[in-house]
């Protein structure tokens, strides 16, 4: 081939020799050929080959590259070949033995560890068994832990006792749903043949209908209508049958005293131990022991006793007040008030009253944090033993005072005269009496005015000024008229004192707290806030209202702010606004007062409620009259409690009572919490009620929750799970009275209050069993209650209402969680 120029081009051969790049690419693909075949080929097992003499060719011996020193030396391939079936079936089942023999070493091994972990596992339990004190329960009852997760039925159930009671109880519910005819009739207020029984007829504590009935047409149906004029008139007869009453009562509690002796002297041989080391009998009481000692002791001997006693006594109580501080106040508090248990309160009185005085009204100066402790542990006993504590420590260092005050001689170093008087200042800072007493006091200064009745004056203002400014500013306002008239010719001396009393005296007029100098009540404020933390719930310091006049001669008049002690009355010079006792025997006619009497109305508290419940026209008059009374505090609860006492003591129900306490629920929230725990004391005791007691207190409630005095939560704390037969028929006589009242719209507002809180999830769940269960049972019953077919409709479909939405509630609740 010519090119343009005329030249011949060589041809291209096809067999060229290939570059180094060629062969070395053909090399590594050769070999990863190779290791792909290699390692794809190495695991299978050949089959049985059988070599043909014709087709095998000799094989050159090739030469195999030496392997590295690193490599163990079971990684290398065996060069020998296969021989046949049964040689390839040997090494398969030698290596099975191997790996089961190696598999059993493994679980050997693990069985072990697992015990010891178990083991271990155990004793880490028994450690923390130790360190939470689970470990020391003697009994075999269920564990709290059990019962806080919900899991206490599974014990149960795998009781055979347990179970046996169970079906026990089953039978019993059986036959307590057979009484739903007689709970229906008393709360539709037909007549029931339970309440004539002989055996529920308790005449010692009942009184005559005529006794309580109360005119008020206003409010009560022509039924229901009630005549208060008949009291008197009524209580005479029923006067008359008392005789023959007691008689029988009296019968019948000699029948009972004979019946427990014999009881008695059976169970003298079943004897236990308690866990005070006590004997008991099997009913419980204590077995007395008939070793003790009736010897006759002198009174010489008695004496040496009683002052060893004190005298230990007078050791422990001082080694409690020496330790006394604000963080330990709680722990001291009520180690001696468990000394007032222990020992005689007029001894505990005045060995405490000592030992205080020793270390408090001394001739130096008082530090102020000592004295606010020392009074606050006066009002902690005060509120948690007794009123009578309180106004023992006012009566002593009031006479304390006036002592002083009368021995006082010129001299101003002398610092147990503003000891005195600030303790009074700081009990009345603590709210242990009113601010009545404190200006008899200033005034009793204000008389001397000396220069150290001016320090005292003063002490007194920088320390309560303000709150008594607060308390009664009238009474104040006069006081400092008098001291300025007593203080102008003072004046004109030029004495500090006078002019530095003025000063603070103007600065209370004016509210002024700047112009005191050094005032700090941060302390004081303080402890009266956490006061509170050391009552135990239900007590409350009780304010006392006495005189310095009743306080100074109490030993000769007597002290009428003591329960049981006796009082000689008011003189002509006393003090007529001061509040006294209000006796009744001069306002009431005698046959009240004896109808009284026989109801145990033993104080005169409860004999003026009393009278004014059963002479009020009606019960508007009653509620206008018991307030009237002016009652404070623990006597504001009186008025319940013989409300609650009469209502219940009727033969049959009636309404005055309940809109009476209506009334009291409407007036104050107070009144509506003192009735709500009434009501749970009485639920506590229910066992011991007539079923007439039972049925009234189940129309008062009804009455209260249909009119809303009272939430029906009221009766959460009645345990649904473990109720008795007498409870079971309370509970469904109110529901009864809810459910059938002719309005729809109050018997859902009754249970649209228990629809809105957490808390009460588990109250209307058993709302809803016990409907389901005691109220619709005895519809389905063949040939059951004797409600007509209108009665039973409406309380189907209430009770269809009521679990829709108390099932609604739960639902709402649960979906917004």
């Amino acid at each position: 081939m010519k090119t343009s120029k005329g030249k011949i081009k060589p041809q291209k051969q096809n067999n060229a020799k290939k570059s180094r790049k060629d062969i070395r690419q053909a090399k590594r693909l050769a070999k990863k050929a190779k290791r792909n075949e290699y390692y794809t080929n190495r695991n299978k097992i050949p089959g049985p080959v059988v070599p043909d003499e014709n087709s095998v060719k000799p094989m050159k011996p090739t030469k195999r590259k030496s392997q590295p020193t690193n490599v163990a030396p079971h990684v290398k391939e065996s060069t020998k070949p296969i021989a046949d079936n049964s040689s390839i079936a040997k090494c398969v089942e030698k290596e099975k033995k191997v790996h089961n023999e190696l598999k059993a070493v493994m679980n050997k091994q693990r069985h072990k560890q697992m015990i010891e972990a178990n083991w271990e596992e155990d004793k880490n339990i028994k450690k923390l068994e130790k360190q939470l004190k689970l470990n020391k329960r003697k009994t075999k009852s269920i564990p709290k832990t059990f019962a806080e997760d919900g899991l206490d039925y599974l014990l149960e159930i795998c009781d055979s006792d347990n179970r046996r009671d169970i079906i026990g109880t089953e039978m019993d519910t059986e036959k307590i749903n057979d009484d739903f005819d007689e709970d229906f009739d008393l709360m539709m207020g037909k007549t029931s043949t339970s309440h004539n029984k002989p055996e529920d007829d308790d005449t010692d504590d009942e009184f005559s209908d005529e006794s309580c009935n109360v005119d008020n047409t206003e409010d009560f149906s022509d039924d229901e209508t009630m005549d208060v004029s008949a009291c008197e008139s009524g209580s005479e007869s029923e006067a008359e049958n008392s005789m023959s009453e007691d008689e029988e009562v009296s019968d019948g509690h000699e029948e009972e005293l004979d019946t427990h002796q014999e009881n008695l002297s059976k169970n003298e041989d079943k004897m236990v131990q308690d866990i005070y080391g006590r004997l008991r009998h099997a009913d419980g009481s204590v077995v007395q022991e008939k070793n003790v000692s009736n010897k006759y002791v002198p009174p010489a001997a008695r004496a040496a006793d009683t002052d060893s006693t004190l005298l230990r006594l007078k050791r422990q109580i001082k080694g409690l007040i020496n330790r006394l501080a604000e963080s330990n106040m709680h722990s001291i508090s009520s180690q001696i008030e468990a000394l007032y248990n222990a020992n005689s309160r007029h001894d505990m009185n005045e060995t405490l009253a000592s030992i205080m005085f020793e270390n408090l009204i001394v001739s130096t100066p008082c530090p102020e944090r000592l004295l606010l402790e020392h009074v606050l542990l006066v009002t902690i006993l005060h509120a948690n033993v007794g009123s009578e504590v309180g106004a023992f420590f006012l009566q002593s260092v009031a006479q304390k005072f006036c002592t002083i005050l009368s021995e006082f001689v010129d001299n101003v170093e002398d610092k147990r005269m503003d000891n005195a008087v600030n303790f009074i200042a700081q009990l009345y800072n603590f709210k242990l009496f009113n601010s009545h007493l404190l200006y008899e006091v200033l005034t009793k200064l204000v008389d001397k005015f000396e220069e150290k009745h001016v320090e005292c004056i003063l002490n007194v203002l920088k320390n309560v000024g303000f709150t008594l400014r607060k308390d009664d500013p009238a009474t104040l306002r006069t006081l400092i008229q008098t001291i300025q008239s007593k203080a102008a010719p003072e004046l004109t001396n030029n004495n500090p004192r006078v002019k530095f009393m003025l000063e603070i005296l103007l600065a209370i007029k004016n509210n002024n707290v700047n112009k005191i100098p050094n005032y700090d009540t941060s302390y004081s404020e303080h402890l009266k806030k956490i006061t509170k933390s050391f009552i135990r719930t239900g007590n409350y310091v009780t304010q006392l209202n006495i005189s310095l006049e009743d306080l100074l001669k109490a030993d000769e008049q007597g002290k009428w702010w003591v329960v049981g002690s006796a009082w000689a009355g008011k003189r002509e010079s006393a003090q007529l606004d001061q509040q006294t006792p209000v006796t009744a025997k001069s306002t009431f006619s005698n046959k009240l007062l004896a109808l009284a009497k026989k109801q145990h109305m033993n104080t005169d508290t409860r004999i003026n409620i009393f009278c004014i419940l059963m002479s009020a026209e009606d019960y508007m008059d009653a509620f206008e009259k018991l307030l009237h009374l002016g009652l404070k505090n623990q006597q504001e609860r009186e008025i319940i409690n013989v409300l609650l006492h009469c209502s219940l003591s009727e033969k049959a129900y009636n309404p005055y009572y309940s809109v009476l306490a209506q009334k009291f629920c409407d007036y104050d929230r107070r009144f509506q919490m003192i009735i709500k725990c009434s009501i749970w004391d009485k639920l506590q005791t229910l066992v011991d009620c007539s079923p007439a007691q039972i049925s009234n207190l189940a129309k008062l409630l009804t009455h209260l929750f249909l009119e809303k005095g009272l939430p029906i939560s009221t009766l959460k704390i009645v345990q649904f799970g473990e109720l008795d037969k007498v409870t079971l028929r309370f509970m469904r006589q109110i529901l009864l009275g809810i459910i059938l009242t002719p309005d729809a719209e109050q018997c859902q507002e009754v249970f649209l209050k228990v629809c809105q809180s957490d808390k009460l999830k588990m109250f209307r769940e058993s709302l809803r069993l016990f409907i389901h269960h005691f109220l619709l049972r005895n519809l389905r019953k063949d040939g059951g209650s004797r409600m007509d077919e209108a009665q039973k409709s409406l309380l189907e479909g209430r009770a269809k209402m009521l679990d829709k939405l108390l099932l609604s509630a739960n639902d709402r609740k649960r979906k917004l969680t």
